[in-house]
């Protein structure tokens, strides 16, 4: 005979409601005999939710029901649909008062501790498997530990990769792939616990999944992982806060009282990027002796290394996570490798691609700056090589193939940041090779571009950015159009008012209120008002008569464009200010409330406008900063402090 449907029904809406002694209560009883009998459709036990209570008391209630009644099966090797056992669900869950229950708990010599540790779920996990996949890292340290006391070595097969070994017992309809331990904790983000790991079995730093990669390989492949890879404005509170921030001692994945405050969520992903930059030196540490090994090789012509985007795979087949590094702007791992193993540097792919190359094809900057000025004796050759396919760095730095959007805010910014980093790249680069040719790479769905023409960089950077240019051209027109418009509109405002005076004049035409200081204030702001509106209008007009071709956006235009913003925004500030004076005057009684309010009138639309355009001028330090080193460049003899 069956449990009882409403017997079934009372206990799950129990446990669905978190009522954990109304669930323990309803087995106590002539009810107890139902305590190993599925409660939902999912084949789930009582054992398997009382689990999700993250406590001890209704597991431990139910254990206790089955060592006083005998029971001649044992609750620790119950699965539900999934194959997972109490223990599977206690480690998913996170309850370690229920994972020490269940490897304590063994009446009768039927719950046997290593039987526990080795049952697999549907997926081929093992409840090690499935800790360190969920990031558990207490729970993981006590099962590691719980193995040792067994094992007495290192981690058996069964915990160290996932799958079935009987595929017959596998309902599970996708299929379950082979992939190891460590790599489910790194995929999850689960830093610390992949520490753990890796601290209790160094042999794991050698599996690879079934696409053939390493750890390493596969943590080179998270720039989210790291802060190099986070998009985190530089001129930002989150980047202070970040900043300011010290690393925290505990698991990230486990600081759950942090979550839901800003700053909270700014250490939390600080602790995640520790913890995956000291993973990623553990790994590189025990990786660097295959590399040194590797320049002993019997054949020193041939050097295996990974081609990014190209499948992952160098000359030899096996993945080197160098130059997936550097692709994916991981900043932290491409310096760590550099530092242990130098000689990196001159490694090259299967199509005769260096470090530059994948640097600047890819806007790497940074990398860029540390590659020159960390091997500086050895740039002529790095920035000289030209790969397979006739591409010298210029030619990567002109085509699109991987341009992600830039980091600044419109545009005519980013058409200005591409042309900056063309002709950075271009001062590394022997004169003579900025004329060489190379026929132009078509993706294979764009039939419409010319095919197998050869072109010079500079020629192939105008063809693939003629989109972006055409952007940039309206954007800025668009841009100088409406701005010019508000600065006029201003300028008639201040004008007239220069010639409206507050309080009006007296009988000898003075104004009433000539010796007051905010009349003097009036004055002073309502005349730079004026005059930046003015300048404003010019600048923008001077750039709609602008030619808008290449040249113009790498100086010209963005100069034009910052000084007009500024002057617009001068304008607008000094007119509010002078509108406060105003006030002022008029109002003969002040009270708080009343200077409180003219203040927030007259700042409101300064703040705003301000906010509305700070993306822009977050982008104007970088623009400018060439054009200051270039003037440097011309001060006198006297000022070669500054020129340096």
């Amino acid at each position: 005979m069956g449990t009882p449907p409403f017997f079934m029904k009372k206990v799950y809406e129990a446990a669905s409601e978190g009522d954990w002694n109304s669930m323990k209560t309803a087995y106590n009883g002539p009810h107890d005999k139902y305590v190993m009998a599925p409660i939902t459709v999912l084949k789930d036990t009582a054992f398997h939710l009382a689990v999700y209570s993250r406590k001890d008391e209704p597991l431990k209630s139910l254990l206790n029901i089955v060592a006083k009644k005998s029971i001649p099966w044992s609750p620790c090797t119950l699965k539900n649909a999934y194959g997972n056992t109490v223990l599977h669900e206690a480690v998913f869950t996170g309850n370690m008062k229920a994972v020490e229950l269940l490897l304590q708990f063994n009446p009768n010599q039927q719950c046997d501790t290593s039987k526990q540790l080795e049952t697999k779920n549907a997926l081929g996990e093992t409840p090690l498997y499935r800790a360190a996949s969920c990031g558990k890292k207490e729970i993981v340290e006590y099962l590691v530990i719980k193995m040792k006391q067994i094992y007495k070595g290192k981690l058996l097969e069964e915990h160290r990769r996932r799958g079935n070994l009987d595929k017959e017992k596998n309902n599970n309809s996708r299929k379950v792939d082979l992939k190891p331990i460590l790599h489910a904790a790194i995929e999850g983000h689960h830093f610390e616990t992949a520490l753990t790991l890796l601290k209790r079995d160094p042999s794991l730093d050698d599996m690879k999944d079934e696409q053939g990669r390493t750890c390493l390989h596969l943590l080179a492949e998270m720039p989210r992982a790291f802060k190099s890879g986070c998009a985190m404005p530089k001129y930002s509170i989150r980047n202070l806060i970040y900043y300011c921030l010290s690393a925290s001692n505990g698991d990230v994945d486990q600081s759950k009282s942090k979550k839901g405050w800003k700053v909270g969520r700014i250490q939390e992903e600080k602790d995640k990027h520790e913890s995956a930059l000291k993973l990623a030196q553990e790994l590189i540490e025990k990786n660097k002796r295959h590399w040194w090994q590797s320049i002993n090789v019997a054949d020193s012509n041939k050097v295996n290394i990974e081609t990014p985007g190209q499948g992952g795979r160098g000359q030899g087949g096996d993945p080197i996570p160098l130059f997936i590094a550097i692709s994916s702007g991981i900043e932290e791992i491409a310096k760590e490798i550099l530092e242990k193993f130098p000689q990196g540097v001159e490694l090259v792919n299967e199509t005769g691609q260096n470090i530059m190359h994948v640097a600047v094809m890819h806007r790497q900057r940074e990398i860029y700056r540390y590659v020159k000025k960390k091997f500086k004796p050895i740039m002529v050759r790095l920035s000289s090589r030209i790969d397979n396919n006739g591409y010298t760095l210029l030619h990567h730095v002109a085509h699109m193939k991987h341009y992600r959007g830039g980091t600044r805010a419109g545009p005519a910014l980013k058409l200005q940041e591409e042309i900056q980093w063309f002709k950075r790249v271009q001062r590394a680069v022997p004169p003579y090779l900025s004329e060489q040719r190379a026929p132009r790479e078509v993706p294979p769905d764009n039939e419409g571009m010319q095919r197998g023409k050869e072109l010079t960089a500079l020629e192939l950077f105008q063809e693939e950015h003629k989109a972006q240019l055409k952007l940039a051209q309206e954007w800025i027109e668009k841009t100088s159009q409406s701005c010019s418009a508000v600065a006029v509109l201003l300028a008639t405002v201040v004008f007239a008012a220069a010639y409206t005076i507050p309080g009006g004049s007296d009988e000898r035409g003075f104004p009433i209120f000539l010796h007051n200081r905010f009349f003097l204030a009036f004055t002073i702001l309502d005349v730079i008002a004026l005059a930046s509106s003015l300048t404003s209008v010019v600048m923008f007009l001077s750039i709609l008569t602008s030619p808008f071709e290449y040249e113009n956006f790498y100086h010209n235009i963005p100069r034009k464009l910052i000084w007009g913003f500024t002057l617009l925004f001068l304008s607008v500030m000094t007119t509010m200010l002078a509108f406060a004076c105003t006030l002022f005057l008029i109002i003969h009684f002040r009270k708080k409330w009343t200077t409180g309010l003219i203040s927030f009138a007259a700042f409101l639309p300064v703040t705003v406008f301000a906010l509305m355009q700070f993306p822009l001028y977050v982008s104007f330090p970088s623009t400018m900063e060439d054009f200051f080193k270039e003037a440097r460049k011309y001060l006198p003899r006297y000022c070669y402090p500054l020129r340096r």
